[in-house]
């Protein structure tokens, strides 16, 4: 019995490290060159990531000196069933909305969306397929009318052609499995504090 434990955790470590791991990375980073077209991302590492999302951190700062964060999140696809991925550029909820209206141009990529961001009343919440995506949505704060947040929807398959490989590595691997093996990494890099 020890043996076999030793035996499934000993496997579990190999593939986790060796076949889902680098998978997992690549698709995020394959990602986020993707969302540029859409948001600018700081050469940052991700903040958090998970199986289903991955979160961005950042601070921006106008030429007045005003500071505001920046949260960009996205779903990852790593599910088989998954044919939608969310990509969503946000005021953190103690932020300041009308410093984030301020630092949006320096932030947001595609025009339509910045311009969307910028005057609501005459928004385009079409697709772009420039920009890969199928909608945009938006949250404003009511008493003042700024953006707090601009949500993408883009079509799995938009994204394909470029990461194929990678989702093609993780659907191999049933999906309770897989997440089961994501988690067990995650816990690893976590135990080891690298």
């Amino acid at each position: 019995m020890l043996f076999l434990t030793v035996s499934l955790f000993v496997l579990a470590t190999i593939v986790s490290f060796t076949y889902i791991k680098p998978a997992t990375e690549a698709i995020n980073l394959k990602l986020a060159k993707k969302f540029a077209k859409v948001v600018r991302i700081p050469k940052i590492p991700p903040q958090t990531t998970s199986f289903g999302e991955t979160l961005y951190f950042w601070e921006m700062e106008t030429t007045a000196a005003e500071v505001v964060g920046v949260n960009f999140r996205h779903s990852t696809g790593f599910s088989k069933s998954q044919d939608k991925i969310e990509a969503i550029l946000e005021l953190p909820p103690s932020g300041d909305a009308s410093i984030f209206a301020k630092v949006l141009p320096a932030i947001v990529a595609d025009s339509q969306s910045l311009s969307a961001s910028q005057d609501i009343e005459k928004a385009n919440f079409d697709a772009n397929k420039e920009a890969g995506y199928l909608s945009i949505r938006l949250s404003v704060k009511p008493e003042t009318k700024q953006t707090t947040r601009i949500i993408w929807n883009f079509d799995k398959n938009y994204f394909l052609e470029d990461i194929s490989d990678e989702y093609a590595k993780l659907q191999r691997i049933p999906e309770p499995v897989l997440k089961n093996l994501y988690l067990f990494q995650k816990l690893i890099i976590d135990l080891s504090g690298v």
